[in-house]
């Protein structure tokens, strides 16, 4: 459908979404195979790796399956890393009939972690 609706309108400028769909890794995972700017809701319990985790593959010994990627650090809560002192951002949205509507917001940028995420990796 979004596919659709960028066919239509032409760029798409940021897709914002729920808690619903920042559950799914999957849709998570289109939106940044399309090059698409999101901002999406997800549960604090979510797991996640920090930012500056990056994937390595261990050496293959050569008997059995090839090793996969993985990361050499346990994944943690967004709640925990969010101890880190997040950035917070004033973000509006719309005008409204009294001003500006806007917010403040944490930014924080992980990767996902977790098996769907930990598939999509490989």
């Amino acid at each position: 459908m979004l596919d659709r609706l960028a066919g239509w309108l032409g760029p798409v400028p940021v897709i914002v979404a729920d808690a619903g769909y920042g559950r799914s890794v999957g849709f998570r995972q289109t939106l940044e195979d399309r090059g698409w700017s999101y901002v999406v809701a997800v549960d604090p319990k979510e797991v996640v790796q920090s930012e500056a985790a990056a994937p390595y593959r261990p050496s293959y010994g050569g008997l059995g399956p090839p090793t996969r990627p993985c990361y050499r650090t346990r994944p943690r809560p967004l709640s925990a890393m969010s101890d880190a002192g997040p950035r917070f951002e004033e973000v509006v949205w719309r005008q409204g009939s009294k001003g500006a509507m806007t917010s403040h917001f944490a930014v924080l940028q992980v990767r996902p972690a977790g098996k769907l995420a930990h598939h999509a990796a490989q």
